[in-house]
């Protein structure tokens, strides 16, 4: 850790971590009294698989990176991927790679577990090696272990073909889905059992998340792929709805209020390729090279950046950069709801503050065409009044949602305080948004206008001000409220975006679900707003939705299929060898 210039009070606190420690052994409800010990961090520790991660990367780093090799691990399990025009110099290549890791790990006490270690070969179509035996294939040698190639293996709860077909994922996957399902088959038969919205929910909660683990990672859409599936998503249907098995497809379907299937898994698809855009710019994962002789055909980071790029234009958000600005705390607002006498008690609430206390009020809109604005209005308190010091809109362009707009209007207003020649004072932030107020408490996503917000208020607190946010009801005659709604109405129509206007994420995340909507036109869906940052709040099919995301690794690379390329694929876990066992977290 001292080596790579890490922090050093992290540095500090792993010492502290593993030094003084001490073990006792219980049997029989006896247990031995504690003594110290030395032997690395407890297994059962969070923390343990981060240092790990740590200690094992001065293995795995390599001081160049060549185009024709890829390296990704998560957590102990590593995967090589060598391009070569021929299987003998692939393994050549291979070989040498991990013989340097052996080296680099050798003074770590870290080696890779034969036993554990996988092969594949991927050859392209038209190889005249693709159909002979696996035998007459040259093995890998590993530690002086022979390690035969494979004609699939599962890296990351994916199963990876030699043709890159993914056909046997599907078939894997369709029958991960059948088991799921059938562990809830009790819960319903027919007419009878929980409710069919019950059911609705645990399908797209625990049954679809387990049969489309992944899938930006092998989806593309070829048939084989989506008919194979296709018969545990139809036996999914029709355990929700209860009907017979000879109900037509496409009523089952729209009955079930589930969406095609192909429009789901694009869905979930176009969803991963949008997170890809807001990666660090050195990232695994980000842009690929170029690649004239890329399959469009086949999975990888070239399919999802084909996928999303109609999307991305203009100015992105930018999630990277961090912030030390800490969150603003949430006071209790004077509403419970929007129904029992709003304005009444928030007028109330007005009146017992005391004098020279600050109230902002701000608020987003959007209009039919995208514009969206936001607007922003100050008043001072004294004798039991508001008085106006300033208000201002801006207009956001047509590529934000009113979640962002409610953030940037924040921003701005706060930014007003840094300059009017007021002493400083208690300052309450009145916003109808109450993912905008959990995301200026605690900016999970590393929002940018949240973030901007954040670092003007830090900046405001070292003055002497005291923020505070409170939730506020809109559309309940509540005069601030109205006015800020007002102005941001405006701010849609200004002719010029202000300097700030973005492309967010939380845009891209809106137009990913229009998408599926217009693909799932056969029936009417609730068009929920996002009511948060990845808008989870509410879903398009009328529940709550716990998405499915692939871990971020592309195990296959960009050229996987570039010209009469064969590529090499090793996957093999890494083996502490100072103690008895392996750390191993294949699924």
């Amino acid at each position: 850790m001292q080596q790579r210039r890490m922090p050093t009070y992290l540095t500090n606190w792993t010492i502290a971590f593993n030094k003084g420690r001490q073990i006792s052994f219980g049997f029989d409800q006896q247990s031995q009294d504690p003594q110290p010990y030395q032997c690395g961090l407890p297994q059962g520790s969070p923390v343990s698989p981060i240092l790990f991660l740590i200690f094992s990367n001065a293995m795995l780093e390599k001081q160049h990176n060549p185009g024709d090799s890829t390296d990704t691990s998560y957590v102990d399990d590593v995967c090589m991927v060598q391009m070569s025009r021929s299987i003998a110099r692939a393994n050549t290549l291979l070989e040498e790679r991990t013989d340097y890791h052996l080296s680099r790990g050798l003074h770590l006490g870290l080696t890779f577990a034969p036993g554990k270690s996988e092969l594949l070969y991927c050859l392209p179509l038209t190889s005249k090696s693709k159909n002979i035996s696996l035998s007459a294939h040259p093995p890998l040698r590993i530690l002086d272990n022979t390690i035969p190639p494979k004609r699939h293996i599962k890296y990351l709860g994916v199963h990876i073909d030699e043709s890159l077909s993914f056909l046997h994922h599907a078939s894997m996957a369709a029958s991960q889905g059948s088991r799921v399902l059938g562990s809830f088959n009790f819960l319903r038969h027919r007419s009878r059992g929980i409710p069919a919205h019950i059911a609705h929910h645990l399908a797209m909660t625990a049954i679809l998340p387990a049969m489309f683990w992944a899938s930006p990672a092998w989806w593309t859409g070829t048939p084989m792929v989506t008919s194979t599936l296709k018969i545990t998503y139809n036996a999914v249907a029709r355990w929700i709805t209860g009907l017979p098995h000879n109900t037509r497809l496409s009523n089952l379907i729209t009955l079930t209020h589930l969406p095609p299937m192909e429009a789901y898994l694009d869905y979930l698809s176009l969803r991963y390729a949008i997170r890809l855009h807001f990666l660090p710019p050195h990232h695994a994962l980000g842009k690929p090279r170029s690649s004239q002789t890329a399959h469009k055909g086949l999975p990888g980071l070239h399919h999802l950046y084909d996928l999303s790029k109609h999307l991305i234009m203009g100015k992105l958000e930018n999630r990277t950069t961090t912030s030390t600005a800490k969150g603003i705390p949430q006071a209790h607002s004077p509403n419970l709801d929007k129904t029992t006498r709003p304005q009444e008690l928030h007028e109330q609430w007005l009146r017992s503050l005391p004098d020279h206390t600050i109230v902002i009020y701000t608020d987003g809109s959007k209009l039919i065409n995208g514009a969206t604005g936001c607007g922003w209005i100050t008043y001072n308190i004294g004798n039991q009044q508001p008085f106006l010091i300033n208000k201002g809109r801006c207009h956001l362009g047509n590529r934000a949602e009113v979640y962002d707009a409610e953030l940037h209007a924040v921003q701005e207003a706060t930014n007003t305080l840094l300059t009017i020649a007021a002493p400083p004072t208690k300052v309450l932030i009145c916003i109808d948004n109450k993912s905008a107020i959990d995301t200026l408490h605690f900016n999970r996503h590393n929002h940018e206008y949240a973030r901007a917000a954040l670092e003007t208020m830090a900046q405001l607190h070292l003055l002497g001000w005291d923020i505070n946010t409170v939730w506020c009801p809109s559309h309940c005659n509540i005069p601030g409220n109205e006015e800020a709604d007002t102005l941001a109405k405006l701010g849609t129509t200004d002719p010029t975006p202000c300097q700030y206007a973005l492309t967010t994420k939380t845009w891209l995340q809106a137009q990913a679900r229009a998408q599926l909507l217009v693909g799932n036109a056969s029936r009417p869906l609730r068009r929920g707003a996002p009511t948060g940052d990845d808008a989870d709040g509410s879903d398009v099919f009328g529940s709550d939705v716990i998405w499915s995301d692939v871990i971020g690794t592309d195990v296959i690379g960009s050229e996987t299929s570039s010209g009469a390329t064969p590529l090499a694929f090793f996957h093999s876990s890494v083996f502490l060898s100072s103690s008895s066992f392996f750390l191993h977290t294949s699924r």
